[in-house]
């Protein structure tokens, strides 16, 4: 609960932090030997998930006004 607090409150330094991604290459078949036999996914901070999460509940609710 405090993450939310400091996040509504804008308090802290590092937002900054929220907005990295890592990003991973995952084979779609064994033995991949070109780029194109990878997927890429995108791993996101799970504080930022549940941020977003959050908003788009609540947004959802009043967006059709």
């Amino acid at each position: 609960m405090a993450a939310f607090n400091q996040f509504y409150n804008l308090v802290g330094r590092n937002f900054g932090a929220l907005n990295t991604v890592v990003v991973a290459l995952l084979p779609n078949k064994g033995g991949a030997a070109s780029v194109s036999d990878y997927r890429p996914i995108s791993l996101i901070h799970s504080i930022a998930k549940l941020i977003s999460k959050v908003l788009s509940l609540r947004l959802a609710s009043v967006i059709h006004t």
